[in-house]
């Protein structure tokens, strides 16, 4: 999973220094997400909470997992072209 990670390092986080989730975690806890059916950020959040103890096995989740506003806030503001090329 770590390649995930690491794939995000490149996107630029938008929001303001003092942010609480790491960006590069929100972004692998969305993308396993939707890979496993989520289409929307509160399944999202829900996804992340149910599979807390698998992502702990590879994110530091400092602040545990992002809510539904968080994820919601993260894709309106984020550059989607960085976004787009991490997955290239």
């Amino acid at each position: 999973m770590q390649i995930f990670l690491s794939a995000f390092d490149d996107v630029p986080d938008p929001r303001a220094s003092n942010a609480r989730h790491d960006l590069g975690e929100l972004l692998v806890i969305a993308f396993v997400s939707v890979l496993c059916g989520s289409a929307s950020c509160a399944e999202m959040a829900a996804f992340g909470r149910a599979k807390e103890r698998l992502f702990r096995d590879f994110l530091k989740l400092k602040h545990a997992i992002p809510s539904h506003d968080t994820f919601s806030e993260i894709f309106r503001m984020i550059d989607p072209k960085a976004l787009d090329a991490a997955f290239g």
